[in-house]
């Protein structure tokens, strides 16, 4: 049950940033989406648990663990848009 939340909360925050940033094209939609999930499960899967102690992936929910996939979603998101503006420049 964790990796689906992980991976719909990644997917949900891309699909947000998308229309934040006005990047409502395919390519923009798809790369924040996906930079999202991979934000999320980087986060959720590896930096999380050293860090904060919970675990999403064996379903256990804390606060901190939410936000630290989320936050990791966020970043995650941020540096693909930064890569991205770099290319379109």
């Amino acid at each position: 049950m964790g990796y689906i939340f992980m991976i719909v909360v990644g997917a949900i925050l891309g699909w947000l940033t998308a229309f934040v940033l006005r990047a409502e094209n395919s390519r923009g939609l798809k790369i924040n989406i996906s930079a999202g999930i991979v934000g999320s499960l980087l986060t959720g899967l590896v930096i999380e648990p050293a860090l904060v102690g919970g675990d999403l992936a064996g379903g256990s929910y804390t606060i901190g663990a939410m936000l630290a996939a989320m936050f990791g979603a966020a970043a995650f998101i941020l540096l693909a848009n930064m890569i991205r503006r770099q290319e379109v420049l």
